[in-house]
């Protein structure tokens, strides 16, 4: 995780600001040693989802500035700023409960805000149309003071996107419309990982990288889907995690023989199957069955795999996934590994030999992205950080 940051932070330049994005429990690896480990290697600013993560990271340590992406839940603003957590704001109403709280805390110094204004994708942030009665609505609150404006691109991977264009256009509209009211915010962002890597016209001073951080990056395309990755946009990232479970039972079945819930695989020669403890329940998606959607007669024993079909390394080779995953388990084939003990480790995500699964695999098998993969990694499965 230290050489990604140090990666990006070398290819965005020293006067860019990195905000390391740890919400959803730092995608699924553990917000309090991920926020740690990167306050220790010079991070100052960390992007959460909610006040609760927030305070969890106050909590756990982290002294750097946070900044609540999707901004403060009615009734949260007083923790908020006791905290000292940084509300973005989308609507006039959160800025006047946030100058509320701030009375009723007496707090002494104005609290900084970081605008978000919506460029086009239509989720959250200020209409643009507004900009000029929330600057008013601002002039009225000296409990706040304007940080930050930033807004979010829908499509920062696709190089050659006309909406990206028009999105960094509005955002320009809106600093040239702040600045005619006098308001010139010193930090302005419109970057994630995608954006931070490949687009330097949108880093302005800060960025907000999330899926880099923990070693994967969407590649750069055209809007053809033809790739647009040159020299750079290639950043060497590491996948930060590995997740490794066990063998817990073997079994001989014979040809004939229905797997798993709704015997959705029947075995069509003797094979030798393992039971692994993991399932569903752990994020490991229910989409990773063979066969998906159909009964299925054939069955590998060569330890061979279609490109789209899941599978777990077992001992430096490949053991496909049979029948339905489960809530906490999921068999595999292991008829070509004749060694296969109860017990032996299995890496769903990570190295075994000279063999390899990524978020990327698992995502092309459950027909996702990294970022979900990632992110449905649940509490039971236990972190261990070396």
């Amino acid at each position: 995780m230290r050489h990604n940051f140090r990666s990006l932070q070398r290819h965005i330049g020293p006067e860019v600001t990195i905000c390391s994005v740890v919400k959803c429990d730092a995608y699924g690896h553990g917000y309090a040693a991920c926020a740690r480990e990167l306050q220790e290697e010079g991070g100052r600013w960390f992007g959460v989802t909610s006040t609760d993560e927030g305070v969890a990271l106050r909590e756990s340590g982290i002294t750097g500035r946070v900044l609540i992406m999707v901004g403060v839940w009615r009734g949260e603003e007083e923790d908020a700023l006791h905290y000292s957590l940084t509300p973005a704001i989308s609507r006039i109403d959160e800025l006047e409960a946030i100058a509320q709280a701030a009375q009723k805390l007496r707090l002494s110094r104005p609290v900084p805000v970081h605008l978000k204004v919506d460029t086009g994708m239509a989720r959250l942030g200020l209409p643009l149309a507004e900009l000029d009665k929330f600057v008013a609505a601002l002039e009225r609150v000296p409990e706040i003071e304007l940080e930050g404006v930033f807004s979010h691109l829908a499509s920062s991977e696709v190089l050659d996107d006309s909406d990206a264009r028009r999105q960094i256009q509005r955002f320009e509209e809106a600093l040239r419309t702040l600045a005619t009211h006098g308001l010139n915010p010193p930090i302005r962002h419109l970057a994630n990982s995608s954006a931070a890597i490949a687009r330097p016209e949108a880093r302005y001073n800060f960025v907000r990288p999330g899926l880099a951080i923990y070693g994967y990056q969407l590649p750069p395309v055209n809007h053809d889907g033809n790739s647009a990755e040159s020299g750079s946009t290639r950043l060497h990232l590491q996948p930060v995690l590995q997740w490794k479970t066990r063998v817990i039972f073997l079994r001989d079945v014979p040809a004939g023989q229905p797997l798993g819930y709704g015997g959705t695989y029947v075995t069509s020669a003797p094979a030798r199957i393992a039971v692994i403890a993991a399932g569903y329940g752990d994020g490991y998606s229910r989409k990773n069955s063979y066969p998906r959607n159909r009964h299925s007669s054939a069955t590998s024993s060569n330890g061979t795999s279609d490109e789209d079909r899941s599978n777990v390394l077992i001992r430096d080779q490949r053991a496909p996934v049979l029948g339905r995953v489960s809530m906490d388990t999921t068999i595999v084939d292991v008829s070509h590994i004749r060694e296969c003990e109860i017990g032996d480790e299995v890496v769903l995500i990570g190295r075994s030999g000279r063999e390899e699964i990524t978020a990327w695999d698992l995502a092309r098998w459950s027909q996702t992205l990294p970022y979900e993969v990632l992110c449905n990694l649940s509490e039971r499965v236990l972190r261990r950080y070396v």
